[in-house]
């Protein structure tokens, strides 16, 4: 969807010139200043049945709302010579929520469409210089705000770290351990009350350094060394930090999508209250060169170290997480493909006096359940939860080859650990199942439209009461949105 738009000039330009130039010119031609720019536009309509709505907002009185969002994205990247690189990016927040106001929590995260000043805010996205062939041949640097994911399948799809499209990992508690008590590892800002005041939901910012050494030259192992801040708190030592060490080896069994193999060391702190967990990790990535669409994957992490949720005394963290599954293409008309796989992250009781914590920190952007997973329109569960599912996909013909796209998904939840409620009563483990239906059309290449819809079905966790009484089984999402991009 993203095309420069000076990209089409430039080449003609260098194609016209590219016959009459010595080796010498084309040299010059190319540590010459080009400045290319990006723009892109979604326009979302979601509506969310008041057992999603009473969730996010932590009230029995919530009703269903109707909501759109819309995103607005300019980027600038300017090549520099010498194989340097500046990129600045501004866009506009999706969600919004103010970790000292809670009075933006739950539901008022989400944008609507920009009519005031104060209903747009423009936010900096990202903001750096990344520097190849710094100190030595190899080896790049990249320093400022900026993304950093790591995905073993591609863009969307960050089990563990995505930190321009993920919450805060230590300022944020999970939907389902909502209870009395601090559920923070940070501890809950004064005057609000994470049990009542609704749901956290915001983006991390990561500002900081990135140095990737390609070893050996031309060499298909990739190693990074990362330190970035997530969160400013707005009080003295109340930032969260992220740093670490990442290794990416590149397997060339097919041309096309080689073969993944990474593996990380990473660690997550707040100043404030001394937490500090250590995760290590291992993906793998499969892709088989017969049949050459064939996927298969596997994510393990192990957590250990310091919660420190309370302050009278330091709260251990104990933690685990993985996934494994295949996509396995059918050779059928439609390009049709299905994708079983199965998911568990650890989880905590939510209980306030507790000593060790089991919930799975993370900068996760896994928004595939559209009800239970998504952080933008659902109840955005990041932990502590079973989940076997099974993924079909097609594509079709409409007006242009492969321009319509569909996929059907479904889930399985099941709590890991049964959480501990405010009200004292018992809601079950069963979270429910999930059904939800996605299709997409392409205009162009620059433009799209799309459908969505999602239905949590027969859900114990949902129809139990507590303090916010949602006397149903079931929840649905219904959404459409209109993507551009140039």
């Amino acid at each position: 969807m993203r095309a420069p738009l000076l990209a089409g000039v430039l080449a003609a330009l260098a194609a016209a010139a590219a016959g009459a130039q010595t080796p010498e010119a084309k040299k010059a031609a190319e540590d010459r200043l080009r400045v290319d720019f990006f723009l892109d536009a979604e326009l979302a309509a979601a509506y969310r049945s008041r057992a999603v709505t009473r969730v996010l907002d932590r009230d029995d009185d919530r009703d269903s709302e109707a909501f759109l969002s819309p995103r607005f994205a300019i980027r600038a990247e300017a090549r520099l010579p010498k194989s340097a690189q500046v990129v600045v990016e501004i866009e506009n927040a999706r969600l919004r929520s103010d970790l000292y106001d809670s009075g933006t929590w739950g539901t008022d995260a989400n944008r609507v469409v920009p009519g005031r000043a104060d209903e747009f805010r423009a936010l900096l996205e990202q903001a750096y210089v990344r520097v190849d062939n710094l100190f030595w041949d190899q080896l790049s640097v990249k320093i400022g705000l900026q993304d950093f994911a790591l995905s073993l399948r591609g863009p969307g799809d960050s089990f563990f770290a995505d930190l321009q499209e993920s919450e805060f990992a230590l300022a944020s508690p999970v939907g389902e351990s909502a209870g009395s008590g601090s559920l923070y590892a940070m501890r809950a800002p004064d005057g609000t009350t994470p049990a009542a005041d609704g749901l956290f939901r915001d983006r991390a910012d990561a500002g900081g350094a990135r140095l990737t050494w390609n070893v050996g030259r031309k060499s298909l192992l990739f190693v990074d060394a990362f330190y970035f801040t997530t969160l400013e708190g707005g009080v003295r030592h109340a930032d969260e930090r992220f740093y670490g060490l990442n290794a990416d080896l590149l397997i060339p069994l097919t041309e096309e999508r080689p073969s993944l193999v990474n593996v990380i060391l990473a660690g997550i702190e707040n100043d404030r209250t001394g937490s500090q967990v250590w995760t290590a990790g291992l993906g793998v990535d499969f892709t088989p060169m017969t049949p050459d669409t064939l996927d298969i994957y596997l994510e393990v992490y192990g957590q250990w170290g310091h919660y420190a949720d309370t302050p009278d005394h330091g709260v251990h963290h104990r933690a685990f997480a993985g996934r494994a599954g295949a996509k396995i293409p059918l050779p059928l008309p439609l390009k049709p493909a299905i994708e079983p796989s199965f998911w568990i992250l650890s989880g905590d009781r939510g209980g306030p006096d507790t000593h060790t914590n089991r919930d799975f920190v993370s900068y996760e952007n896994i928004n595939e359940a559209l009800v239970v997973e998504s952080a933008l329109y659902g109840l955005d569960l990041d932990s502590n939860y079973i989940s076997p599912r099974l993924k079909a996909t097609a594509t079709a013909t409409l007006i242009d080859p492969d321009d319509l796209h569909l996929e059907l998904l479904y889930a399985w939840f099941r709590f890991y650990r049964e959480p501990t409620r405010a009200a004292g009563r018992d809601p079950g483990r069963h979270i429910g199942h999930e059904v939800d239906l996605r299709a997409k059309f392409d205009f162009s290449e620059h433009a799209s439209f799309s459908v969505f819809a999602g239905a949590l079905l027969d859900s114990e966790w949902l129809a139990s009461r507590d303090a916010y009484d949602t006397g149903t089984r079931r929840a649905f999402i219904v959404g459409a949105q209109l993507s551009v991009g140039f």
